[in-house]
């Protein structure tokens, strides 16, 4: 098992290699990076944002064609959301190995404040690790340092750990899917 990364082109370039290599050691599972060749729909003209849902339902579709079992994560530019909701930093979908992450939100100059590459890079592999570890069955962790805590703000994903606790650890090493990996 491993992870195979997109990187759209609107997605913050330059930062593929150092947040699939913070992924994979957080996860403990090999990734790798390709340019996306996944043409997504889903736009809401009304909100200026994609739906999410959408954007995993065009990965589903890719990932019904992947020969080899992999993880699927689309990092993207642009923003996202799930009915019902705002706006969501990633989604996933655990039955088909497909998930999505947004820079949108996660750049610092969104909230009108100074860009900060490392941040930016910090985040996004929490929040890849994040939708990783449901891709894994893993659900939400009321441990708020877990990379498995819901981060509802920016300053939730920020105040993570880079890690999984011991509780989520080891629901990963006994789940059969870690057989695989």
């Amino acid at each position: 098992m491993n992870i195979l990364i997109f990187w759209d082109r609107d997605a913050p370039a330059g930062l593929e290699i150092p947040v699939a290599r913070i992924i994979s050691q957080i996860m403990d599972i090999p990734a790798e990076v390709c340019e996306s060749p996944v043409l997504y729909n889903g736009f809401d003209r009304s909100r200026n944002q994609f739906d999410a849902s959408a954007i995993l339902t065009c990965l589903d579709v890719f990932s019904r064609r992947n020969e080899e079992k992999r993880f699927i994560l689309l990092v993207t530019g642009d923003d996202i959301f799930r009915p019902g909701t705002r706006y969501v930093f990633g989604l996933s979908r655990p039955a088909t190995g497909t998930a999505v992450i947004s820079s949108a939100r996660l750049r610092n100059e969104y909230w009108g404040l100074p860009s900060d590459e490392m941040m930016l890079i910090d985040r996004l592999s929490r929040e890849g690790a994040h939708e990783i570890g449901h891709l894994l069955h893993l659900d939400h962790c009321t441990n708020t340092s877990c990379i498995m805590a819901n981060p509802l703000t920016l300053d939730d994903l920020d105040n993570k750990k880079s890690m999984l606790c011991q509780t989520c650890m080891s629901k990963v090493q006994n789940s059969p899917l870690s057989v695989q990996l």
